[in-house]
């Protein structure tokens, strides 16, 4: 062999070594992971990746390998999401042309800025989703402060309730209308607000409440169709001047006048002479009257409805504990349709023969949990033809309310018909309330 081809396979096997060499690193006293990393074109995590390494800790003479390719497979640098852009809405803009525009959803679009329906105004600023992003679900529970009242323990101080229900003490004092210089005396009840979860309502659709004058089955009768799925919608009992209170009664032009409801139909059964209403009486989460009525018409502040018994009359529950979770409650019958089924025998509540001839009716029901009917007509019905009439209307759960000559309606603060005689109380539709709601 010449020396020249000598040379060439030394050169050859010290290209070899320097390569494996180039790919390893003996770790030296005072080396850390950082300045191997740096000297070696590679990051922290790529080296630690390469030698499978879970910490930083390595030690002088430990041999380090430096393979790129690999690190590079190991461990990926991430990837930073994609900014998300804003845009800011001009006149003649609406959802689907902004979502076409970006090449996203319009769900997408409204899960992204919490937008429940599809108005946008000139000048508001969107956030724009990546683009393939689904629909984010929306929440189906809101967290809402109502007001509830709580009876004061042993020990408790004006000071301690504000804690626990997170006001100031003389917002307490000031809710309750109690003077700074009085004790909060233990036994008593306390109005406090509490933050409760309730469901998100259904879109509206439509008005909260109209009016109208409909002949189903050839009999006569006056409307009024609620609408709760509003949050200010409220339907709550309207009282006379006086009160509940002896002798006191009203007419229901009298309550229309004075009361500034949108609607008002007559209530349940009274006292003839002292005008005490017979059956529970909720409002603003106060029990104000119980009796025996064994059903009832009960109202969450968050305006969901039912037709339920009666928690002190049928089933014997403290009256503390009654209709628990209900802002308003007005106790009537019989129940004269159940399921849209037409009801013939009824509670053995009611056994004043003068209920079940001939006279004018009215009734409450609902088609849903959310869609509330009062009916008026000065027909002389029974009360199974009153049932077909709500029947015929859609209606699915209903109740008698007083009928004769307590039978009464009024719409935007007059009577549509006008009760012949004067009533304990009404019930009322509101359809602009922004006052506090209240829960039991």
């Amino acid at each position: 062999m010449s020396p020249r081809s000598l040379f060439f396979i030394v050169v050859l096997l010290a290209g070899s070594a320097f390569a494996a060499a180039a790919n390893t690193v003996t770790v030296r006293s005072g080396d850390t992971l950082s300045k191997i990393a740096t000297r070696a074109g590679l990051s922290v995590a790529q080296l630690k990746a390469a030698n499978g390494l879970s910490s930083d800790v390595i030690r002088a003479g430990q041999v380090l390998r430096l393979n790129r390719s690999a690190a590079s497979r190991a461990a990926p640098t991430p990837r930073k999401p994609p900014a998300q852009d804003t845009y800011t809405v001009q006149r003649g803009d609406f959802l689907s042309k902004i979502a076409g525009r970006y090449g996203v959803s319009v769900g997408a679009l409204q899960a992204a800025n919490n937008i429940q329906g599809t108005l946008i105004t000139p000048g508001q600023r969107l956030k724009i989703p990546v683009r393939g992003a689904a629909p984010v679900p929306r929440p189906t529970t809101e967290v809402r402060t109502l007001y509830t009242y709580i009876h004061v323990g042993a020990g408790d101080t004006a000071a301690k309730i504000a804690r626990k229900y997170r006001i100031s003490v003389d917002k307490l004092r000031r809710l309750n209308k109690l003077a700074s210089h009085k004790y909060i005396v233990p036994g008593t009840k306390v109005l406090v607000p509490a933050h409760i979860p309730v469901p998100i309502p259904p879109k509206p659709q439509g008005r909260a409440a109209s009016h109208k004058h409909l002949r189903p089955l050839n009999i006569p009768v006056q409307i009024i169709n609620v609408n709760l799925r509003y949050r200010d919608v409220l339907i709550a009992p309207v009282l006379p001047s006086g009160g509940l209170k002896f002798g006191s009664g009203a007419r229901i032009g009298q309550l229309a006048r004075s009361s500034g409801a949108q609607a008002i139909i007559n209530g349940s059964y009274f006292h003839p002479h002292s005008y005490a209403p017979a059956g529970d009486i909720v409002m603003q989460g106060r029990m104000l009257t119980w009796g025996r009525i064994p059903q009832a018409l009960a109202i969450t502040p968050d305006n969901r409805a039912s037709i339920r018994a009666s928690t002190t009359g049928l089933l014997r529950i403290p009256l503390d504990s009654a209709w628990q979770g209900m802002e308003t409650v007005i106790a009537s019958g019989p129940r004269i349709l159940v399921g849209g089924r037409v009801q013939s025998s009824y509670s053995a509540a009611f056994r004043d023969p003068a209920l079940f001839g001939r006279a004018a009716r009215s009734a409450i029901g609902l088609v849903s949990n959310r869609d509330l009917v009062m009916v008026s007509t000065r027909s002389r019905l029974t009360t199974t033809e009153m049932a077909k009439v709500m029947s015929r209307l859609g209606i699915r759960d209903a109740l008698l309310l007083d009928g004769g000559s307590s039978t009464g309606l009024a719409w935007n603060g007059k009577p549509v018909l006008d009760s012949v005689r004067k009533v304990s109380y009404g019930i009322g539709v509101f359809t602009e309330y922004t006052g506090r709601r209240y829960i039991r």
